[in-house]
């Protein structure tokens, strides 16, 4: 994500000074590399940490003495939490501006894509600094404990969906013996899986962790499930039915589309 806001700023004729542990250089003459995260923020207007979650309050330590007053200090973590707090008060110590935000796209996302970010109001100017920032990106303001919540239901609980699902699989088929006899639905559903997988595992954890939304989500979906079992159990094809007929029409709205989708992306995946 470092690299996607670099590219982002660049892109807008912004100069901007990079801290990089791989040390991977941009090619743009508005591009400058420091030797250290304190001299990336020497003098500048906006800073962007942009680091595993769990690093993110100790890099905000490690470059405050070197930070100008006054300056504008953008977090992107996906767990707000404890960090946050600690955040705000080291920025207010610190008499810099503390912008939250959580890039709800990933860093492969083009120039020209829609960005689109929840911005989680820590004073009153939290939404007009990030219009500066982003002026075309949508934003959605929110409370930090309503971020949270929200993140429970939107990662968390897809996380750990697609974790047990591939769990499950694995227990009876390779991943070449499941591509071998898939649907269009399977083979999508398995590849959301390994697109999981792919993933920082200490990422993961962490968003799975200190969310305290998490277990929440979890234990609503175990419900799910077990009551899905016991029907199947029972052999209860009319509560089956009718519990399926339920949540068909709360989602009936995105059916056709979402199928469309589920087949163009299997064709896509086939090709």
């Amino acid at each position: 994500m470092g690299r996607f806001f670099s590219r982002y700023f660049l892109s807008r004729g912004i100069p901007v000074t990079g801290s990089d542990l791989k040390k991977r250089a941009i090619r743009n003459r508005l591009f400058r590399s420091a030797s250290s995260n304190a001299g990336a923020v020497e003098g500048a207007d906006v800073v962007v940490i942009a680091t595993p979650i769990d690093r993110t309050v100790q890099t905000f330590r490690e470059v405050a003495p070197a930070l100008a007053p006054g300056a504008c200090v953008v977090e992107i973590t996906s767990v707000k939490g404890k960090a946050l707090r600690v955040l705000r008060r080291q920025a207010a110590d610190h008499g810099v501006k503390l912008l939250s935000v959580h890039p709800l796209f990933g860093p492969t996302l083009g120039m020209r894509g829609e960005m689109k970010l929840c911005v989680v109001e820590t004073d009153s100017g939290s939404l007009s600094r990030a219009r500066n920032l982003f002026p075309d990106a949508t934003l959605i303001p929110m409370s930090a404990r309503n971020h949270d919540r929200m993140m429970g239901a939107i990662l968390s609980l897809t996380h750990i969906l697609n974790i047990a699902y591939a769990g499950a699989i694995s227990r009876y088929l390779t991943p070449s013996e499941f591509r071998r006899i898939q649907t269009p639905t399977s083979a999508v559903q398995l590849t959301l899986a390994e697109g999981v997988l792919s993933q920082s595992p200490s990422l993961y954890s962490y968003i799975q962790i200190e969310n305290e939304h998490s277990s929440e989500f979890a234990e609503a979906l175990a419900e799910e499930i077990a009551l899905l079992r016991r029907l199947i159990e029972r052999k209860d094809r009319g509560e089956f039915e009718k519990r399926f007929g339920e949540l068909s029409k709360k989602f009936s709205g995105d059916s056709k589309a979402a199928l469309d989708l589920v087949y163009q992306a299997f064709e896509k995946s086939s090709r």
